[in-house]
């Protein structure tokens, strides 16, 4: 009894699993229906929307449809009137035709006076076309003679000036060199005087003064000459190759006298190879000068130094001192013929600046430049270029 009830309960079990499943199955497909139920009346929603709005086309096409036929019946009307208008335009233009042929007979004798008329006109348009060329070629000489008599009064205004510094300068060479002159005669009317009491100290004395003052003349002199024949034109480059340090060794030879008396080193560290291409005398007197600047500026127990760098086609030359200096704006008087002073050196040497002006156009016309630094107290330093090979 126990194994029937066991079994019974069993198949309970498995018929209750049973309904269940069937029922779960059940309430999946219930679900599914439902849900295709919604979806249903959301398309017909949709479709009854779509519905209302192609009734709502439709009615508004009813209306176009009502307004246009209106639009038809309006034109119609206006075709009408505008066919009315046509004939009497047609009738107007009929009679503007004929207008027109009687304008155009008038036209052609117009066509033909005008034809006349620019045919004189384009002879006259000829004419001052030729008339104008002239003129403008007229204008463009005038301007061009116009551009000539400036530019020659500049030039003239230029040699009124540069006669005017010529003439300041003359002055200033000739006050300077007097100068010497004068204490060369006075010292040798003291020197006479003495040599009859045979005071042999003054006379030695005496006598060196005279030995400087003449040279500071002769070599003024010497200098003014060279200018002079300068500006004449008398003094013509000859531009050839040579060896640059043999100049600077013989003019330190000439100048080694005053160096000893004033105690001052000179030394050149040029390169005993360098070959310049210039006219040999020309630099001899610029090295000349300068050297004789830096002697005559140089305190006692100085030292002159020259140097040199080659740069591209040039070589560049220094003449260095320890001297004095020169203030910035005696820096910018040099060379300047109009700007010549007499200018003191270290131990009184008296110079007028005419050496500078010559080193200047020596250099110039061997296709050179010249310049200087300077600080007081310190010294100064010449440098200028000159030329390694032939210039085209």
């Amino acid at each position: 009894m126990l194994q029937e009830l066991i079994k019974e309960n069993i198949e309970l079990k498995e018929l209750t699993q049973k309904l269940e499943s069937e029922l779960m199955l059940s309430k999946r497909e219930l679900t599914y229906q439902n849900g295709q139920k919604k979806k249903r009346a959301n398309e017909l929603v949709l479709a009854n929307i779509e519905l209302a709005f192609q009734n709502n086309g439709k009615n508004a096409r009813a209306s176009e449809l009502v307004i246009a036929n209106k639009e038809l019946a309006y034109q119609n009307e206006e075709k009408e009137k505008r066919a009315n208008e046509l004939i009497i335009a047609n009738k107007e233009l009929v009679f503007q035709n004929n207008e027109k042929k009687d304008r155009a007979s008038e036209l052609v004798i117009a066509n033909r006076e005008l034809a006349y008329q620019n045919t004189q006109k384009g002879k006259r348009a000829d004419e001052l076309i030729i008339a104008n060329k002239e003129l403008d070629f007229q204008n463009k000489e005038k301007e061009k003679r116009a551009s000539e008599l400036l530019i020659k009064n500049k030039e003239l205004q230029q040699l009124i000036q540069l006669n005017a510094d010529k003439d300041k300068f003359i002055t200033i060479i000739a006050h300077d060199l007097r100068n010497p002159l004068n204490s060369i005669i006075g010292l040798s009317k003291m020197l006479i005087v003495h040599s009859k009491k045979k005071d042999f100290d003054k006379i030695d004395e005496f006598s060196l003064i005279i030995q400087k003052s003449s040279e500071r003349a002769m070599n003024l002199l010497m200098n003014l000459i060279t200018w002079a024949q300068s500006q004449s034109g008398s003094i013509i480059g000859n531009p050839k190759y040579f060896n640059i340090s043999a100049i600077v060794d013989d003019i330190s030879l000439l100048c080694r006298d005053i160096a000893r008396q004033k105690n001052i080193l000179i030394s050149s560290s040029l390169p005993e190879n360098i070959q310049v291409h210039a006219d040999r005398e020309m630099v001899s007197i610029v090295f000349r000068n300068l050297i004789s600047n830096a002697l005559k500026f140089t305190l006692p127990e100085g030292r002159i130094t020259i140097s040199a760098i080659e740069k591209q086609n040039d070589i560049i030359i220094s003449v260095s001192d320890t001297g004095i200096g020169l203030t910035k704006i005696r820096i910018e008087k040099l060379f300047q013929i109009n700007e010549v002073t007499s200018t003191l050196g270290s131990e009184n040497e008296k110079g007028t600046g005419l050496g500078l002006i010559l080193c200047k156009e020596f250099v110039e016309m061997n296709n050179g430049k010249i310049w200087v630094e300077s600080e007081v107290g310190v010294g100064t330093t010449f440098f200028f270029s000159v030329p390694l090979t032939i210039l085209d």
